[in-house]
């Protein structure tokens, strides 16, 4: 029976905030479901992974599943424009409460402009086409299936100016590399009701459309 390993950031968990999903309708868990008479599943979901930290931990322990099909959802925390750089968070973070909350609002009331000029992403469009490349290498019998970056809807479009555009680039990066596992199709062109309330993780409708595009490669053996 044929082994499959799936990878995916906090998207492919259940979650109680902000919005419920359990686990019969997270995609991970149906797909290992549906297929179980098929194909033995290993599920693994890292909230808040970029590709740094996935090339890594492949590296030191996933490697060493031997799978014949590799399914990844990754990339939203790699490319999202963001307003402050994680060293800046991090000290933002030991400064004393009363200073750390005038930045913090500073920073609130600025959001959108500091965005737009600022050009922070965690990872960069260099060094994620590397580490997806590295992530190729590193399975290098297994066929490897890609759940595209969600188009982003009108609402976060709004609230970050830079999003739609950043995620078109590091999911034409993942295309190119994964020409024959790039989930194209996975969603609508209009993507305004797959998901919850905070615009990014995926609800009924959404965990629905990833399932149906990643199950119909699946049956297809």
């Amino acid at each position: 029976m044929k082994k499959v390993l799936v990878l995916t950031d906090s998207l492919g968990l259940p979650r109680v905030k902000p919005g419920r999903i359990d686990d019969e309708q997270c995609w991970t868990y149906r797909l290992a479901d549906q297929h179980a008479e098929s194909y033995r599943f290993r599920v693994v979901s890292v909230p808040g992974m970029d590709t740094n930290q996935l090339v890594s931990l492949v590296d030191d322990y996933y490697q060493a599943i031997e799978a014949d099909v590799v399914i990844v959802q990754v990339g939203i925390v790699d490319c999202y424009p963001r307003a402050i750089k994680k060293v800046e968070l991090s000290l933002l973070l030991r400064m004393p409460g009363v200073v750390s909350r005038l930045i913090h609002r500073w920073v609130k009331r600025n959001y959108t402009k500091l965005i737009v000029s600022r050009g922070i992403r965690y990872v960069q469009p260099e060094q994620f086409k590397a580490n997806i490349q590295r992530l190729s290498d590193q399975f290098p019998r297994a066929r490897v299936l890609i759940v595209p970056i969600a188009p982003p809807s009108v609402a976060y479009a709004k609230k970050n100016p830079r999003i739609e555009t950043s995620v078109m680039q590091y999911n034409a990066i993942l295309a190119s590399s994964f020409s024959d596992g790039f989930l194209a199709e996975c969603y609508p062109a209009l993507a305004e009701d797959i998901f919850l309330s905070d615009n990014h993780h995926l609800n009924a409708v959404g965990n629905e459309q990833v399932f149906q595009a990643v199950s119909a490669v699946l049956a297809r053996g």
